[in-house]
Protein backbone atom coordinates (compact mmCIF):
# COMPACT_ATOMS: atom_id res chain seq x y z
CA UNK A 1 0.00 0.00 0.00
CA UNK A 2 2.78 2.42 0.89
CA UNK A 3 4.56 1.51 -2.40
CA UNK A 4 1.40 2.32 -4.37
CA UNK A 5 1.09 5.71 -2.62
CA UNK A 6 4.73 6.42 -3.37
CA UNK A 7 4.25 5.71 -7.10
CA UNK A 8 1.10 7.82 -7.18
CA UNK A 9 2.94 10.66 -5.50
CA UNK A 10 5.74 10.60 -8.05
CA UNK A 11 3.25 10.72 -10.92
CA UNK A 12 1.50 13.63 -9.32
CA UNK A 13 4.79 15.48 -8.97
CA UNK A 14 5.60 14.83 -12.63
CA UNK A 15 2.16 16.07 -13.63
CA UNK A 16 2.66 19.27 -11.62
CA UNK A 17 5.85 19.91 -13.58
CA UNK A 18 4.74 18.81 -17.08
CA UNK A 19 0.97 18.91 -17.41
CA UNK A 20 -0.55 22.21 -18.71
CA UNK A 21 -2.38 24.25 -16.11
CA UNK A 22 -5.13 26.81 -16.43
CA UNK A 23 -4.07 30.41 -15.83
CA UNK A 24 -5.69 31.62 -12.62
CA UNK A 25 -5.30 34.61 -10.35
CA UNK A 26 -3.25 32.39 -8.07
CA UNK A 27 -0.58 31.68 -10.85
CA UNK A 28 2.86 33.02 -10.07
CA UNK A 29 3.88 36.23 -12.00
CA UNK A 30 6.59 34.35 -13.97
CA UNK A 31 3.97 31.99 -15.42
CA UNK A 32 1.77 34.92 -16.45
CA UNK A 33 4.67 36.62 -18.22
CA UNK A 34 5.49 33.40 -20.11
CA UNK A 35 1.87 33.10 -21.25
CA UNK A 36 1.78 36.72 -22.52
CA UNK A 37 5.08 36.26 -24.40
CA UNK A 38 3.72 33.20 -26.21
CA UNK A 39 0.52 35.08 -27.08
CA UNK A 40 2.44 38.07 -28.57
CA UNK A 41 4.70 35.77 -30.61
CA UNK A 42 1.68 33.91 -32.03
CA UNK A 43 -0.01 37.17 -33.08
CA UNK A 44 3.17 38.46 -34.74
CA UNK A 45 3.60 35.27 -36.79
CA UNK A 46 -0.02 35.34 -37.90
CA UNK A 47 0.29 38.99 -38.96
CA UNK A 48 3.40 38.36 -41.05
CA UNK A 49 1.74 35.46 -42.85
CA UNK A 50 -1.24 37.63 -43.69
CA UNK A 51 0.95 40.47 -45.15
CA UNK A 52 1.47 40.75 -48.95
CA UNK A 53 4.38 38.77 -50.34
CA UNK A 54 5.88 41.87 -52.11
CA UNK A 55 6.89 44.42 -49.49
CA UNK A 56 8.44 46.67 -52.23
CA UNK A 57 6.37 47.80 -55.25
CA UNK A 58 7.59 46.52 -58.59
CA UNK A 59 8.00 48.53 -61.77
CA UNK A 60 5.59 47.71 -64.59
CA UNK A 61 7.61 46.48 -67.56
CA UNK A 62 4.93 47.88 -69.89
CA UNK A 63 5.80 51.38 -68.64
CA UNK A 64 9.34 50.97 -69.98
CA UNK A 65 8.04 50.22 -73.47
CA UNK A 66 5.68 53.19 -73.24
CA UNK A 67 8.53 55.55 -72.27
CA UNK A 68 10.66 54.27 -75.17
CA UNK A 69 7.79 54.77 -77.62
CA UNK A 70 7.23 58.35 -76.44
CA UNK A 71 10.95 59.11 -76.83
CA UNK A 72 11.14 57.70 -80.35
CA UNK A 73 7.93 59.39 -81.48
CA UNK A 74 9.31 62.77 -80.43
CA UNK A 75 12.76 62.20 -81.94
CA UNK A 76 11.44 60.92 -85.29
CA UNK A 77 8.53 63.36 -85.61
CA UNK A 78 10.24 65.38 -88.37
CA UNK A 79 10.15 62.33 -90.69
CA UNK A 80 6.40 61.90 -90.35
CA UNK A 81 5.11 58.56 -91.60
CA UNK A 82 8.43 57.86 -93.37
CA UNK A 83 9.95 56.67 -90.09
CA UNK A 84 9.07 53.35 -88.46
CA UNK A 85 10.64 51.42 -85.62
CA UNK A 86 10.42 48.08 -83.84
CA UNK A 87 11.35 47.69 -80.20
CA UNK A 88 13.22 44.65 -78.95
CA UNK A 89 12.01 42.49 -76.08
CA UNK A 90 12.98 42.69 -72.42
CA UNK A 91 13.29 39.58 -70.26
CA UNK A 92 9.88 39.04 -68.64
CA UNK A 93 11.62 37.66 -65.56
CA UNK A 94 13.28 40.99 -64.81
CA UNK A 95 12.27 42.55 -61.49
CA UNK A 96 12.78 46.29 -60.95
CA UNK A 97 11.85 48.58 -58.08
CA UNK A 98 9.03 51.00 -58.83
CA UNK A 99 10.27 54.23 -60.44
CA UNK A 100 8.72 57.70 -60.11
CA UNK A 101 10.42 59.07 -63.26
CA UNK A 102 11.67 57.00 -66.21
CA UNK A 103 14.34 58.57 -68.41
CA UNK A 104 15.16 57.41 -71.96
CA UNK A 105 18.37 58.39 -73.78
CA UNK A 106 20.33 57.52 -76.89
CA UNK A 107 23.76 56.36 -75.68
CA UNK A 108 26.87 57.91 -77.29
CA UNK A 109 27.96 56.11 -80.43
CA UNK A 110 24.41 55.15 -81.39
CA UNK A 111 22.13 56.85 -83.89
CA UNK A 112 18.39 56.91 -84.48
CA UNK A 113 18.70 54.78 -87.59
CA UNK A 114 19.15 51.08 -88.30
CA UNK A 115 19.92 48.69 -85.47
CA UNK A 116 20.44 50.78 -82.37
CA UNK A 117 19.87 50.71 -78.62
CA UNK A 118 18.14 52.92 -76.06
CA UNK A 119 19.23 53.42 -72.47
CA UNK A 120 16.31 53.36 -70.03
CA UNK A 121 17.02 54.35 -66.46
CA UNK A 122 15.18 55.43 -63.34
CA UNK A 123 15.73 59.13 -62.59
CA UNK A 124 13.72 59.24 -59.35
CA UNK A 125 12.51 56.69 -56.83
CA UNK A 126 14.96 53.87 -57.56
CA UNK A 127 18.40 53.14 -58.98
CA UNK A 128 18.50 50.92 -62.05
CA UNK A 129 19.29 51.13 -65.77
CA UNK A 130 18.95 48.79 -68.73
CA UNK A 131 19.30 48.72 -72.51
CA UNK A 132 16.50 48.16 -75.00
CA UNK A 133 17.33 47.23 -78.63
CA UNK A 134 15.46 49.04 -81.39
CA UNK A 135 15.43 48.82 -85.21
CA UNK A 136 14.66 52.13 -86.96
CA UNK A 137 13.85 52.60 -90.65
CA UNK A 138 13.59 55.99 -92.41
CA UNK A 139 12.47 56.17 -96.03
CA UNK A 140 13.91 59.18 -97.86
CA UNK A 141 15.21 60.50 -101.17
CA UNK A 142 18.96 60.57 -101.70
CA UNK A 143 21.30 61.39 -104.57
CA UNK A 144 23.68 59.25 -106.62
CA UNK A 145 26.15 60.06 -109.39
CA UNK A 146 24.51 59.77 -112.83
CA UNK A 147 27.95 59.22 -114.38
CA UNK A 148 31.50 58.81 -113.13
CA UNK A 149 32.63 62.07 -111.51
CA UNK A 150 36.41 62.63 -111.44
CA UNK A 151 38.30 64.34 -108.67
CA UNK A 152 38.33 68.12 -108.94
CA UNK A 153 35.04 68.15 -110.85
CA UNK A 154 32.44 70.73 -109.84
CA UNK A 155 29.07 69.01 -109.47
CA UNK A 156 26.06 70.26 -111.43
CA UNK A 157 22.45 69.20 -110.98
CA UNK A 158 22.38 67.17 -114.22
CA UNK A 159 25.27 65.06 -112.86
CA UNK A 160 22.98 63.54 -110.24
CA UNK A 161 20.01 61.15 -110.04
CA UNK A 162 17.39 60.92 -107.31
CA UNK A 163 16.81 57.60 -105.58
CA UNK A 164 14.54 56.57 -102.73
CA UNK A 165 15.15 54.00 -100.02
CA UNK A 166 15.86 53.18 -96.41
CA UNK A 167 18.56 55.48 -95.05
CA UNK A 168 19.57 52.72 -92.65
CA UNK A 169 20.98 50.84 -95.66
CA UNK A 170 23.11 53.82 -96.77
CA UNK A 171 26.31 55.39 -95.46
CA UNK A 172 25.63 57.74 -92.51
CA UNK A 173 26.84 60.73 -94.57
CA UNK A 174 24.65 60.08 -97.65
CA UNK A 175 23.41 63.38 -99.09
CA UNK A 176 19.62 63.84 -99.05
CA UNK A 177 19.59 67.59 -99.78
CA UNK A 178 20.46 68.54 -103.38
CA UNK A 179 21.87 71.89 -102.29
CA UNK A 180 24.57 70.06 -100.33
CA UNK A 181 25.97 68.65 -103.59
CA UNK A 182 25.48 71.14 -106.42
CA UNK A 183 28.40 73.53 -106.79
CA UNK A 184 30.74 71.45 -104.65
CA UNK A 185 33.93 69.84 -105.88
CA UNK A 186 34.53 66.09 -106.00
CA UNK A 187 37.40 64.74 -103.89
CA UNK A 188 39.02 61.60 -105.28
CA UNK A 189 36.24 60.64 -107.73
CA UNK A 190 32.77 59.06 -107.44
CA UNK A 191 31.61 55.98 -109.39
CA UNK A 192 28.37 56.03 -111.42
CA UNK A 193 25.38 55.02 -109.29
CA UNK A 194 27.24 55.55 -106.00
CA UNK A 195 25.48 57.59 -103.30
CA UNK A 196 27.02 61.01 -102.80
CA UNK A 197 28.59 61.41 -99.36
CA UNK A 198 29.35 64.69 -97.68
CA UNK A 199 33.00 63.81 -97.05
CA UNK A 200 33.48 63.08 -100.78
CA UNK A 201 32.71 66.69 -101.67
CA UNK A 202 34.21 69.96 -100.58
CA UNK A 203 32.45 73.32 -100.64
CA UNK A 204 33.42 75.89 -103.27
CA UNK A 205 36.46 77.94 -102.42
CA UNK A 206 35.58 81.31 -100.96
CA UNK A 207 38.87 82.62 -102.37
CA UNK A 208 40.78 81.19 -105.36
CA UNK A 209 44.47 81.53 -106.10
CA UNK A 210 45.39 84.56 -108.28
CA UNK A 211 41.91 86.08 -107.91
CA UNK A 212 41.72 89.69 -106.87
CA UNK A 213 40.13 89.93 -103.44
CA UNK A 214 38.88 92.73 -101.24
CA UNK A 215 40.90 93.03 -98.05
CA UNK A 216 39.25 94.53 -94.96
CA UNK A 217 41.74 95.49 -92.25
CA UNK A 218 40.14 96.00 -88.84
CA UNK A 219 41.55 97.19 -85.56
CA UNK A 220 40.53 99.13 -82.48
CA UNK A 221 38.77 102.22 -83.78
CA UNK A 222 39.52 101.79 -87.47
CA UNK A 223 38.63 99.85 -90.62
CA UNK A 224 40.45 100.10 -93.95
CA UNK A 225 39.50 98.47 -97.27
CA UNK A 226 42.00 97.72 -100.01
CA UNK A 227 42.65 95.20 -102.76
CA UNK A 228 45.15 92.43 -103.32
CA UNK A 229 45.73 89.14 -105.10
CA UNK A 230 45.07 85.80 -103.33
CA UNK A 231 48.12 83.54 -103.19
CA UNK A 232 46.16 80.31 -102.68
CA UNK A 233 42.76 78.64 -102.45
CA UNK A 234 40.80 78.85 -99.22
CA UNK A 235 37.37 77.81 -97.96
CA UNK A 236 35.23 80.10 -95.88
CA UNK A 237 36.95 80.61 -92.51
CA UNK A 238 40.37 79.37 -93.61
CA UNK A 239 43.54 81.46 -93.52
CA UNK A 240 44.89 82.75 -96.84
CA UNK A 241 47.84 84.95 -97.85
CA UNK A 242 47.22 88.04 -99.97
CA UNK A 243 49.83 90.08 -101.88
CA UNK A 244 48.94 93.75 -101.70
CA UNK A 245 49.61 96.32 -104.44
CA UNK A 246 52.49 97.65 -102.34
CA UNK A 247 54.16 94.24 -102.48
CA UNK A 248 53.47 93.50 -98.81
CA UNK A 249 51.95 90.12 -97.93
CA UNK A 250 49.23 89.90 -95.31
CA UNK A 251 47.26 86.94 -93.92
CA UNK A 252 43.58 86.92 -93.14
CA UNK A 253 40.39 84.86 -92.96
CA UNK A 254 38.75 84.03 -96.29
CA UNK A 255 35.06 84.86 -96.53
CA UNK A 256 32.46 84.08 -99.18
CA UNK A 257 32.33 86.53 -102.09
CA UNK A 258 36.09 87.03 -102.46
CA UNK A 259 36.59 88.81 -99.16
CA UNK A 260 39.55 88.53 -96.79
CA UNK A 261 39.42 89.84 -93.21
CA UNK A 262 42.63 90.98 -91.54
CA UNK A 263 42.50 91.74 -87.79
CA UNK A 264 45.06 93.85 -85.98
Amino acid sequence: MQAMLSITGRKAAQCLRLCPRQNTLEDPPAVKRMFMLRLITTVAIATSLAAPAHAVDRQRIEALYEAAQQFLSAQLASYGDKATYELGKLDNRIVLAACAKIDVQLPPGNRLLGNSVLKIQCAAGARWALSLPVAISVQSDYWVAARPLPGGYEVAENDLERRSGDLAQLPPSAITDLSQAVGRTVIGGIAAGAPLRSEALRPPYAVKANDFVKVIARGEGFEVASEGRAMGNANDGQMVSVKMASGNIVKGLARAGGLVEVHF
